[in-house]
């Protein structure tokens, strides 16, 4: 951070109340040294005071007026810029008034101009031309970013949002690593062992430091290690634990794969893991062995009882702590020459470790995790699960992996193992809202309102400023048929992040609901222009085209939805039922049959593909599908009222009047469910015609 190279001790002292969190004092310090020289040092330093307390305006204000050209207060300059959306003034900053603008000249430019810095720099613009709609150019510069510094995650992670299939390997690679950066590190634990070895030969040999030493050591993992996910190996001493790095193919020996035979829809077993706890003893205080007599092992020899006599008149007292403080000395050297031997060892071994294998098995794990990530952006949920299960188990187990392994059960439509994994997290980790607006959503589709209103009440009052907190707080009322009161809380989650397209999806959602069509459409419009990808507000869109009964234009935009997520089966159903809207029965059987070779039990889809075959006069087929259906939702008014349909138009009237008895006796009042809502009108109309007859 700077601060250990400061040679200025009041800079240092600035750096080391940042580094501490001392904010406050660090300001204070740092306003009385811009007073006292305004040079670039002292702007930097107190721009970045502001910077970190939050107080972006004070410190655009500050960097403006200065008209500063070193490239650390350029590009903090521009980090004020981005957070107060500023975006033109942040380009014109790192980008400058140069007459060649094609990319690759920026990019030399800024490699030169900001050097080390050059990779933050360039993902900073690529931010910038991203909310800016700018996407080549940011897709261009995140790219170049990476491969300036590939520690920048955000980078990658914003490639893949994009819906780019960028190799992860080709980024995360040691040889790609700034030089700043590999000279910079060593083992850190290698580097605290030699601290007490150091501190142990140069103290006398007290009692009490050696033994605040000795209670206090615990053998420790270098970080190549933690990552690689070391095994123990037991030494000579069995008082101590030292860790060596394990190939990570040894690694997927050890644990559960994602299969797709064994579990073909994802079950949560197979995603929820239990943490195994890896304890390394702590060394025991080593006490000398009891002597034959009981006395002291150290004691020369036995004292004659004539001389205790002559002595009688000494002063017992200090004979006696005489005698103790020679014991001491002599158990501190021992303990001392034990602690050399133990971990002289250790220190061999952990010299090992070079910074080269530190980075290489940071960059390994990298592309593991970018791979897997790339997969679920792409929405190929299974692939991306297979990649999440091969990660170390210490690096599974964290909260960002398993909340990525529980979106990708929620694209998948398997909410209920979504959920599960989302509980876990939760549970784990509450004050953790990141994801927090999907597990609601998933307890809104399970129907379970008493977790989703705990949720809602816990996200309250952990983080009242989260978006997500308004967004399950929305989802309840939701659930509860409260459209008004949903509508307000969806709201207030857009605006307290106005870039949150989720939040701005499930107002639309409601919106639709209470049919204010404009309403709605005004939000997904929101949503799409804040992420392209964002296939629920395509959806939405084409949804409320399909109401107001433009069914070209609502083709168009359910195929758009598909195209950025062709495994929901959702979407795929209503593209069908557009299809048979239009008379494109075939077509629609098509997609349809597609459909269920991704998801053979989706009951939308079996319900549709009955529907259309028959409208396709192929009745005995569309029984058989819904007997299909019957047996995954037996509960399901509609399956008995198309069966009724299917028996009447095959003249079967007792199995006609049957079946419609049936479905009355399920949904009297003719209550809306998941599959009604869906269901085209022109089966509606059908309906009501049955119920007439």
């Amino acid at each position: 951070m700077g601060c250990c190279k400061e040679r200025d001790p009041a800079k240092a002292a600035v750096w080391h109340a940042l580094n501490y969190y001392a904010f406050e004092d660090a300001s204070f310090l740092a306003e009385r040294l811009f007073l006292e020289s305004k040079g670039c040092e002292t702007l930097y330093l107190l721009a970045t005071c502001y910077y970190r307390q939050d107080r972006v305006t004070e410190a655009y204000d500050l960097l403006k007026k200065s008209h500063s050209t070193t490239p650390k207060c350029r590009l903090l300059f521009a980090q004020c810029c981005l957070k107060m959306s500023k975006l033109y003034e942040a380009e014109q900053i790192l980008v400058g008034s140069s007459a060649d603008t094609s990319l690759a000249s920026i990019e030399s430019s800024i490699s030169a101009e900001f050097q080390e810095i050059s990779g933050v720099c360039l993902s900073v613009l690529a931010s910038i031309y991203r909310k800016c709609h700018r996407l080549e150019h940011a897709v261009y510069f995140y790219r170049a970013s990476l491969k300036r510094n590939p520690y920048l995650w955000s980078s990658y992670a914003n490639l893949c949002l994009a819906g780019e299939k960028d190799n992860p390997e080709e980024y995360f690679k040691s040889t790609n690593c700034p030089s700043f950066i590999a000279q910079s590190t060593s083992p850190g634990a290698l580097s605290e062992i030699t601290n007490d070895i150091n501190l142990v030969q140069s103290t006398p040999s007290s009692d009490k430091i050696t033994e605040k030493i000795y209670q206090s050591y615990t053998p420790k993992a270098t970080f190549g290690q933690v990552l690689a996910h070391s095994t123990p190996i037991a030494s000579n001493n069995a008082n101590q634990v030292i860790s060596t790095p394990v190939h990570s193919d040894q690694l997927r020996e050890h644990m559960n794969h994602y299969s797709e035979e064994d579990n073909p829809c994802g079950t949560p077993g197979s995603a929820l893991r239990k943490q195994v706890r890896r304890l390394a003893p702590y060394p025991v205080m080593m006490e000398p062995p009891p002597s034959r007599n009981g006395g002291d092992p150290f004691s020369s020899s036995k004292v004659r009882r004539s001389s205790r006599l002559i002595a009688s008149g000494r002063n017992t007292k200090s004979k006696e702590n005489d005698r103790k403080a020679g014991n001491k000395t002599q158990r501190a050297n021992i303990l001392s020459d034990t602690f050399k031997k133990s971990t002289a060892k250790e220190k061999s071994l952990l010299s090992k470790h070079s910074p080269t294998m530190i980075i290489s098995s940071i960059m390994s794990l990298f592309s593991q995790i970018g791979l897997a990530y790339q997969s679920l952006c792409q929405y190929e949920c299974k692939k991306a699960l297979q990649l999440f299960n091969k990660l170390p188990k210490n690096q599974y187990s964290s909260s960002w992996v398993l909340n990525q392994c529980a979106r990708a059960f929620y694209e998948m439509t398997e909410y209920t193992q979504a959920a599960r994994l989302y509980q876990s997290v939760h549970q784990t980790e509450s004050a953790r809202c990141g994801d927090l607006a999907y597990y609601s959503t998933c307890l809104w589709y399970t129907q379970r309102e008493v977790e989703l209103s705990a949720l809602a009440h816990e996200m309250l009052e952990a983080n009242k400023g989260s978006p997500e907190t308004w967004c399950a707080v929305g989802n309840c009322f939701s659930l509860q048929k409260e459209h008004e009161t949903a509508i307000k809380f969806f709201e207030r989650s857009v605006l307290v992040d106005p870039q949150f397209a989720y939040g701005y999806t499930l107002l639309g959602h409601e919106y639709s609901f209470i049919d204010e069509l404009d309403e709605a459409m005004n939000c997904y419009r929101h949503a799409v222009r804040i992420d392209p990808r964002h296939y629920n507000a395509w959806y939405g869109i084409g949804h409320i085209y399909y109401k107001q009964e433009k069914h070209e234009l609502a083709l168009c935009h359910f195929r758009k939805a598909h195209s950025i997520n062709q495994s929901n089966a959702a979407i795929m159903a209503h593209i069908a039922v557009v299809l048979n809207t239009m008379k494109k029965h075939k077509e629609a059987l098509k997609v349809l049959t597609k459909a269920l070779e991704q998801h053979p039990k989706h009951p939308l889809c079996k319900f549709h593909k009955a529907s259309t075959l028959l409208c396709l006069e192929r009745c005995d087929t569309a029984l058989s599908e819904l007997d299909e259906l019957e047996a995954i939702t037996p509960t399901e008014s509609l399956i008995y009222f198309l069966k009724a349909k299917i028996h009447r138009k095959m003249g079967n009237s007792h199995l006609a009047m049957m079946h419609f008895s049936w479905a009355m006796d399920l949904d009297p009042q003719g209550s809306n469910n998941h599959i009604k809502e869906a269901i085209d009108k022109h089966y509606q109309s059908d309906d009501i015609s049955l119920e007439h007859s």
